[in-house]
């Protein structure tokens, strides 16, 4: 084998050109796939850094509006006591916190509460100090902190004397007890900063508000089928105890390696890891159409090895050595390209708060050198075993002349540059079906203007704004002084903007009407909003009015409903003075419809089923987690607005920093950087599907010219034309074109419609790309055909005659 090496390496060396693009071909089909495979494995296959990680799962609360949601807080209590024997469970609760110190600027850590235990469960020992006691995780004595171990860096400069320190948390103070170690971050995503979780005695019974993640640990000798029976009894007992609230409710456990990378965003990684196999796909058929091209030259030197004594395995086994000599180089080449892919997705994907690092470990080096031998052998292969069957006298009998090949080869050859066309035609329809959804999903100007506004988040989560009236106050003094800055047109506070639903989802009731089943009523997202709210955004009231000064604390309830609510639930009746409740409220807390608010967009890939919003007067309802929007008269004048803002809030509270303080357009394109970045490597990947494929059909008909040089001079001595010569010579390429477009389209239609189903806010595929995908492709065929083509009508008849 060694000998076999050492002939194929000088082989391959006599051959520069080809051996150039065979390792190129490869290294740009593996490279790609390598990459994916990469952030594959980084978002969901490494094993999650915990010890015994496959006995840790997540239960979810499983409804038919929401397979995976969270849990409230008296169910969490009632779940971990009846199933003590089962699992140890724990509970988180994203958080908002401001920190604050003497002389150092206020901030806002991405926090979270967790039940003493959660570190525990999760089997996770800081790298300073200590994790929570339980005597810590009552309400008035969990004034302790851990922090994450970027945070230390980030906020503390990682200084070495932080376990003991005390700063103030929303006005408290408290202590630091723990630095994590550098961590996971796919379980914990961002989160900066724990603290015990302290249920206070309103929480304790609340039943209504889903915002607890629980993760659990089997205990020693339970399976997670056993688990997974005691939970449903669990839930189905709740779901009888507690109907109006459970009525619809099981409880369901996934392994927490399956949580890492869930919904939409996991389906947007399969999808790049399999449009990616198909550049692989294409880039083996060329490599297979240049070792046919090859052997096909060759075929001479194989029939006089046959000719003196060779056996079918010695006439194989040089060929073989060339591909493992292709793969070893190519693959190599191909780690170069995954490396550069890597890099750039980790500075596409990371962000501060939010680090990800595409890197090759030994799985991903695995994948890389099993793929490029796989490859290489397996498309290798046919080619050395037409090789070793060639016809020894007609090869012989051929003298020098090249040979076109048998017609089972033309045919395998044709076959794969059909395949190679169709696999580029569905390559440019998916890429097109991604730009133009994402396009549909950020161009937000049905329901709301973005480009006038700044948003930003106001947490009042200390102690002086615990009541109604100070929280109302602080937003009054806010929205007057920001009133007086130059470039200011209106400013408006609620729970959520329109780029995302509001996290406050409610069951309703409708006046005068048969109360549904428990768990069937209709559901809302609903919204806190000021009087300025909808000139703010811009958003129309179709009918009724909007919110007035009047709408106070201690006016009668009012709301006002969307367009589409508005539709379904009162259709044919006049919204207007209809009354509504929210469930559970004893006695029900009727409220009265005083609008109808156009529909608005959000940046969901998959939108919510929930399509119904609510809003009432934020007034009525105060929250402390807030954001505040500042409309500015011109875009222009946006940036201008920026500095005031900070400047207005920590005047009134310099304890109080403004969070994500941004113009909207920037929020849009940051989270739709992921989408933006799926689009820029879908497009690499068509771009390198059709160069392929071009250099494919140029390959095999710039070939297929030089082995009829001399039917091309007897046709040109008999009187042949030059347009018939470039009739022959493009319509033979054009024909396998339009073959691979025809089947490609076939498959397009079946692939739009799939994305379709995964992704509907992209819309549904067009028939019209599809058809302008296929029109290009051809184009570039009858360009790659035309080179060839115009060099077989400079053939000399009077060399090709003397050749004869």
């Amino acid at each position: 084998m060694i000998s076999d090496l050492k002939l194929a390496l000088r082989s391959l060396f006599k051959s520069p050109g080809f051996t150039a693009i065979a390792i190129i071909t490869l290294a740009l089909g593996i490279g790609m796939n390598t990459a994916m495979f990469s952030m594959l494995n980084a978002l969901m296959l490494r094993p999650l850094d915990y010890p015994e990680a496959g006995r840790l799962f997540s239960l979810d609360r499983f409804r038919p509006q929401n397979p995976f949601d969270n849990h409230t807080a008296a169910n969490f209590t009632d779940i971990a006591r009846a199933s003590a024997g089962t699992a140890e469970l724990a509970g988180l609760r994203y958080w908002g916190f401001v920190l604050a110190e003497d002389n150092q600027p206020a901030d806002a850590p991405f926090a979270a509460r967790v039940t003493w235990n959660y570190f525990d469960v999760l089997r996770v020992k800081p790298q300073l100090g200590r994790t929570f006691r339980p005597e810590e995780d009552v309400a008035g004595n969990n004034h302790v902190l851990m922090i994450s171990h970027r945070y230390w860096q980030r906020r503390f400069g990682g200084a070495p004397d932080i376990i003991g320190r005390v700063v103030r948390i929303d006005g408290n103070p408290s202590e630091i007890v723990g630095v994590l170690p550098p961590a996971d971050g796919r379980v914990t995503g961002p989160i900066e900063m724990f603290r015990p979780m302290a249920f206070n005695e309103e929480e304790s019974l609340d039943r209504s508000i889903n915002g607890i993640t629980i993760f659990g640990r089997y205990r020693a000798g339970i399976e997670p089928a056993q688990a997974a029976a005691a939970f449903d009894t669990i839930g189905r007992r709740l779901a009888a105890d507690h109907p109006a609230e459970n009525g619809d409710m099981t409880l369901r456990t996934r392994s927490l390696q399956s949580t890492t990378l869930t919904g939409v965003f996991r389906t947007l990684t399969l999808v790049l890891v399999g449009l990616s196999g198909f550049v692989l796909l294409i880039a083996c058929s060329n490599l297979a159409n240049l070792l046919l091209a090859r052997a096909m030259a060759r075929s001479r030197e194989f029939s006089v090895r046959a000719a003196l004594g060779a056996s079918r395995r010695q006439l194989i086994k040089p060929l073989v050595a060339e591909c493992l000599v292709l793969a070893a180089a190519g693959g190599a080449a191909a780690l170069l390209v995954s490396e550069w892919t890597g890099s750039w997705l980790t500075r596409r994907f990371s962000n501060p708060e939010n680090p990800f690092e595409f890197s090759a470990d030994v799985r991903v080096l695995a994948f890389a050198i099993g793929i490029s031998f796989v490859t290489a052998l397996i498309f290798g292969l046919a080619p050395a075993w037409w090789s070793s069957r060639a016809q020894v006298n007609d090869s012989l009998k051929g003298g020098g002349r090249g040979s076109t090949g048998t017609v089972a080869q033309n045919r395998y050859r044709q076959l794969l540059i059909a395949t190679q066309f169709g696999l580029a035609l569905l390559l440019l329809t998916g890429a097109a079906f991604f730009i133009r959804g994402v396009q549909r999903l950020t161009r937000v100007e049905s329901g709301w203007d973005p480009n006038v506004v700044v948003t930003g988040i106001v947490n009042l989560a200390s102690a002086r704004y615990k009541d109604t009236a100070p929280i109302l106050a602080f937003h009054t003094e806010l929205r007057e002084r920001l009133l007086a800055v130059p470039g200011v047109a209106n400013v408006a506070v609620s729970y959520s903007q329109p780029l995302y639903n509001s996290p406050s989802q409610r069951h309703y009731l409708i006046a005068g009407r048969e109360a549904p089943k428990a768990g069937d009523e209709p559901i809302a997202f609903t919204n806190g909003v000021s009087a300025s709210y909808f000139d703010t955004f811009g958003t129309r009231i179709l009918r009724g009015r909007g919110f007035a000064a009047t709408d106070t604390p201690t006016s009668s309830p009012v709301v006002i409903i969307n367009d589409a609510m508005a539709r379904a639930l009162f259709a044919g009746q006049d919204p207007i003075g209809q009354r509504i409740a929210v469930v559970g409220t004893q006695p029900a807390a009727w409220a009265e419809i005083v609008g109808v608010a156009q529909d608005v967009k959000t940046l969901d890939m998959r939108p919510s089923p929930i399509g119904f919003q609510v809003y009432k007067p934020f007034p009525q309802e105060p929250w402390q987690y807030v954001t505040i929007a500042i409309r500015a008269t011109t875009p222009e004048q946006v940036p201008a607005v920026l500095e005031p803002i900070r400047k207005m809030v920590a005047a009134i509270d310099s304890d109080q920093p403004v969070l994500n303080l941004m113009p909207s357009p920037m929020r849009i394109e940051r989270n739709t950087q992921f989408l933006q970045t799926i689009n820029q490597l879908l497009m690499l990947f068509a771009a390198l599907g059709v160069l392929l494929a071009a250099l494919g059909i140029y390959g095999v008909t710039a070939r297929l010219v030089a082995q009829r040089t001399n039917e091309i001079g007897i046709r040109l001595a008999l009187g042949a034309q030059v347009s018939d010569l470039l009739r022959l010579v493009i319509g033979s390429g054009l024909r396998i074109a339009l073959v691979g477009a025809a089947a490609g389209a076939v498959g397009a239609l079946f692939l739009t419609d799939l994305l379709a189903k995964s992704f509907p806010a992209f819309g549904r595929g067009d028939p019209v790309h599809i058809a302008t995908a296929g029109g290009f492709l051809l184009a570039v065929a009858l360009i790659a055909c035309l080179i060839p083509a115009r060099r077989a009508t400079k053939v000399d008849p009077m060399v090709a005659l003397r050749a004869e």
